[in-house]
């Protein structure tokens, strides 16, 4: 009878829950209760993908880059917008029109896209007991 062994412990979460704050650093909440953005991690195939589009939309770029500089901060927004987006489940108490789309796309809300885009860097948010998304 052979053992099987459990390794659980040291895998990744899917998924995790960022808990946005104001640009003043206060806690984001809407009709007070807080806003939360529910994200897949890297250890999804959903995350994987996502990044994989983001990265050959910056390779594409780079070898046709003989082109307009608003161009290309364009489509940088652009790809951003669109990894965000793939990799957001939802946005929780935050009922903005156009959704979560909208939400990454609105410069006036460009603080809520860098605390996603920092928040999922970190691999440690997707380790331990944290919170399902």
């Amino acid at each position: 009878m052979t053992k099987t062994e459990d390794f659980s412990d040291f895998f990744l979460a899917e998924t995790s829950v960022v808990a946005l704050d104001l640009p003043d650093g206060e806690p984001m909440l809407y009709q007070g209760e807080p806003v939360r953005v529910h994200v897949y991690g890297p250890a999804t195939v959903r995350f994987t993908k996502a990044n994989e589009a983001m990265q050959k939309e910056a390779a594409k770029r780079v070898m046709a880059a003989i082109g307009n500089k608003n161009k290309k901060e364009a489509e940088d927004k652009d790809a951003d917008a669109k990894f965000l987006v793939a990799i957001t489940e939802r946005i929780e108490n935050f009922p903005y029109p156009g959704g979560v789309e909208a939400v990454y796309r609105e410069p006036k809300l460009k603080y809520i896209a860098d605390q996603v885009r920092t928040f999922v860097g970190d691999t440690g948010n997707f380790f331990g007991p944290g919170e399902k998304a």
